[in-house]
């Protein structure tokens, strides 16, 4: 016995297997007490203390008892404070682990914790295993307080709920992990990369991650109303509703994003869609100006770009109303904008036809203008979701020549003929044109060298007709003529 180590912890060890015992020296061993005698004062201890009262128990060196047995331990853990034991120099010792290596959390409990699963007690750290890390813990360079709502530039909102932090941006909401375990760009320039950092574990919304613009909203089916052509033989316009046929790009919008007429979706910015409505569908126009179709694909089509400053959405039509009339759909838009009164979204201007002379004339004024031509509305209709007579375009084309100087093959129906005709203009620019072909001219087609005849809408910024269609063989002519168009008016008002 004399030979034994003295225990680092003496009569605070909380070591109860035997071989511990045997090798290190505890106050019973002074006194002379064999295995036997150990085991019996332990006995007779623990019922003894048993019928104490909790706040009568104080333990001290020269109790005569085992401190490491459990009742014990439960009991001093209410009413001694831990000293501070002195590093061991055995490696057959073990005490509670430091709070500098211990990497384990703290319980939120801490002193009132209840729990006794092992478990629990080996995920996290409790007042026996040494002073809280709270104090450590970083903190964020902007507080925002339990319940509050802070709004950061673009106009995103970050909210707090308990220990869980939001963001209305995309990239927040796209994240696929836990709604606690997630960050943005947003939240760690409000409170701080090192707070971010140290309450989801890793930085997962780097700029770098983000995902691409394809994966923020999926295609969809959608059916809108589309326009027949005006018959002006058989159409009679009168108390029709008549407003400009826009030469944009046909979006619709769903609350949420807007799509183009197969479903996909056009990625405009926040700033761009803030004013819209999110509880009604609208149906319109990305327009960037006449003559300017071009431009404004490019934009279109190019996900939260500074260029969507020079498109507004133009509205015509409210398609989740469809059972109502025209005129209900177009009041509920107006009393909308009335209210809100968007910074990149107008309402189509309509107004009524008073016959076939009025549409003349404001066609002629509308292509004076450089647009495109006009759409006519019958009064009371409903929005039906496909190809119908109560909306109707009404358009001009011009016509010109090319020289036929070669061809395209055919493809699916066609494969094995001719598909398109390759032509040459006046000016000298290429084209082609297979819109207006019969079965018979891509059996057949016009012989190379051969002037033809065409329409179209107008000329793109590479100067070739923009949607030609072809008409004919042109006998009379030997050589191309281009159309000459009207210049477009400075002031498009």
């Amino acid at each position: 016995m004399a030979t034994k180590q003295k225990c680092t912890y003496w009569a605070k060890c909380y070591r109860k297997d035997k071989d511990h015992k045997k090798n290190f020296l505890h106050p019973e061993d002074e006194d002379g007490d064999t295995d036997t005698e150990i085991e019996d004062k332990e006995v007779k201890n623990s019922v003894k203390l048993k019928r104490q009262k909790t706040h009568e128990l104080s333990v001290s060196e020269d109790m005569d008892v085992d401190v490491s047995r459990p009742t014990i331990k439960k009991l001093r853990s209410r009413t001694v404070s831990m000293e501070k034991p002195e590093p061991s120099t055995s490696t057959d010792e073990a005490g509670p682990s430091s709070a500098v290596d211990d990497d384990r959390p703290d319980c939120k409990y801490w002193e009132k914790c209840y729990r006794k699963e092992p478990n629990h007690i080996k995920q996290f750290r409790h007042p026996a295993d040494g002073p809280p890390k709270k104090a450590n813990r970083v903190k964020p360079e902007n507080k925002i307080e339990d319940g509050d709502e802070k709004s950061v530039a673009g106009g995103f909102r970050l909210k707090r709920i308990g220990s869980h932090y939001t963001c209305t941006c995309i990239g927040w909401k796209v994240q696929k992990n836990a709604p606690n375990k997630r960050t943005c760009k947003h939240l760690r320039e409000y409170l701080g990369d090192d707070f971010e950092k140290n309450r989801v574990g890793k930085l997962t919304a780097d700029k770098k991650s983000r995902p691409e613009p394809s994966k923020y909203f999926s295609h969809i089916n959608i059916s809108l109303l589309l326009a027949n052509k005006y018959n002006e033989k058989k159409d009679d316009p009168t108390n029709w509703w008549v407003s400009e046929k826009l030469d944009g790009v046909r979006a619709f919008w769903n609350g949420k994003c807007f799509y183009s007429r197969l479903g996909n979706p056009f990625y405009a910015p926040k700033w761009f869609t803030k004013d819209l409505p999110t509880d009604m569908h609208l149906d319109g126009e990305l327009f960037g100006g006449r003559k300017k179709f071009q431009s404004t694909v490019s934009i279109v089509k190019t996900p939260e770009c500074d260029q969507w400053k020079k498109i507004k959405y133009h509205v015509f039509d409210a398609p989740n109303l469809q059972k109502e009339s025209f005129e209900k759909r177009m009041k509920a838009i107006k009393d909308y904008f009335d209210e809100v009164n968007p910074d990149y979204a107008i309402m189509c201007k309509q107004e009524k036809c008073t016959g076939k002379k009025h549409i003349d004339d404001e066609l002629k004024r509308i292509i004076a203008l450089g647009g495109e031509g006009l759409m006519i509305r019958q009064p009371g209709s409903q929005y039906e979701r496909r190809r119908s007579n109560t909306l109707l375009k009404i358009k001009t084309f011009y016509d010109a020549e090319a020289v036929v100087i070669g061809y395209e093959p055919g493809k699916g129906r066609f494969h094995g003929k001719v598909g398109a005709l390759r032509c040459k203009m006046a000016n000298g620019k290429l084209f082609s044109v297979g819109s207006g072909l019969t079965d018979k001219d891509h059996n057949r087609p016009p012989k190379i060298g051969s002037i033809i005849t065409y329409k179209f809408q107008e000329y793109t910024n590479s100067g070739t007709p923009r949607f030609p269609s072809y008409l004919g063989v042109r006998i009379d002519m030997d050589k191309p003529k281009d159309a000459v168009l009207p210049e477009i008016p400075k002031d498009d008002d």
